[in-house]
């Protein structure tokens, strides 16, 4: 076989052929990768900065996700039934027969617990698809950061606080006109049940001190953080990623109208929350603040009602919700401005580079003849 002469060159210089014959594959200039730093990417868009990203990545990240969770989802699920079935046999039975049990009542304190705990597994879930998939460090769930920034996290909680007082506040003063104006007479005060449980009440109270900033940061984890990752490293723009995670946040929740609009509210203040500060910690502020209040009046049974329901409030809940959220945004962004945090991050990844097909060479120099030695010099 004869190989096809190449241009001529300039002395030092090695030339490889226009084309290589197939057999000849380890012939090919081979790709070298060089360090490369990205685009600084928003919360939203961090997956772009994960080594070696691939489009299809995140779409497998998401799908390994709700695998592992509903694996991990059955096998507890399955270590709780012998569980329930020893210390609260009542509860068990109505639930495991479908009949009429809620699946969350805090005078069943087991129920709490199992609940909330198979929330909690969104936190794992995600982070083992993140690993399976070399999206590291698994850490961007959290935020721009690569961490939890505790700093902003207890200051937003303040934020949150004044927040969830407001909207309960404003939500009071809403029913008190509606009803000023509609002429309706205020409804009766509710009372406890007949078959309250003291002792129930106060294991099921600190079972939500417990567990609620747990299971209130793993929705975090999974609405605000894998699905908005997920639909924000295919797209510059966040605002399609903040309305489908928030569509799916409130769908995951059984509610009337009202208590859907209520979800969705918060979902979509909390989804902007994280784009606009770069991470989770307000989010899960608002958060863990509305369920640890809405959880304790459930275990006091102070509103008649010891489990979650489907109904929600009215409108005037809704007045009250937006009113609350709109101070507890406005503090977070001033705490946000105050303090400093960042809201991009910047990664380095590696890239492949082509090598140059003509690559000087230092021309060789001759090694210089050794002088004869002649005897007796």
């Amino acid at each position: 076989m004869t190989i096809p002469p190449s241009e001529p060159t300039e002395p030092g210089t090695v030339t490889a052929p226009a084309t290589a014959p197939p057999q000849w594959a380890w012939a090919q200039p081979q790709p070298v990768y060089v360090p490369v730093e990205t685009e600084p990417l928003e919360y939203h868009r961090l997956y772009r900065g994960a080594p070696k990203y691939r489009w299809w990545k995140p779409l497998l990240v998401f799908l390994l996700a709700v695998s592992y969770y509903l694996a991990m989802n059955l096998t507890l699920s399955l270590l709780f039934i012998p569980l329930l079935m020893v210390f609260d046999p009542e509860y068990a039975q109505g639930a495991f027969l479908l009949q009429d049990q809620a699946i969350l009542d805090t005078q069943h304190p087991w129920s709490l617990v199992m609940s909330m705990t198979l929330i909690i597994l969104f936190i794992p879930a995600v982070i083992l698809a993140m690993l399976s998939l070399g999206i590291r460090p698994t850490g961007r769930v959290w935020s721009v950061a690569g961490r939890i920034r505790w700093g902003l996290l207890g200051r937003t909680l303040g934020a949150a606080l004044v927040g969830v007082i407001v909207m309960n506040g404003v939500g009071i003063l809403a029913d008190m006109v509606i009803d000023g104006i509609t002429g309706a007479t205020g409804a009766e005060a509710p009372e406890l049940p007949a078959d309250f449980d003291v002792n129930a009440a106060i294991i099921s109270m600190v079972l939500v001190v417990l567990l609620v900033p747990f299971q209130a940061a793993a929705e975090e984890v999974a609405f605000r953080g894998l699905l908005l990752q997920v639909f924000g490293s295919w797209m510059k723009s966040p605002w399609l990623a903040i309305g489908l995670s928030t569509v799916a946040f409130a769908a995951m929740h059984i509610y009337d109208i009202w208590g859907l609009i209520a979800v969705g509210l918060m979902g979509l203040v909390a989804a902007w929350l994280t784009w606009k500060t770069g991470g989770l910690e307000a989010a899960i502020a608002i958060h863990v603040l509305n369920n640890l209040i809405a959880f304790a009046f459930m275990a006091s049974g102070i509103t008649g009602e010891t489990a979650q329901v489907e109904s929600g409030s009215g409108i005037e809940s809704i007045i009250g919700e937006i009113a609350g959220l709109a101070v507890f945004a406005w503090l977070v962004i001033r705490i946000f401005r105050k303090h400093g945090y960042g809201r991009e991050r910047i990664d380095v990844v590696m890239q492949p580079v082509q090598p140059s097909a003509a690559a000087p060479v230092e021309p060789q120099q001759q090694p210089q003849p050794t002088p004869p030695v002649h005897p007796g010099s």
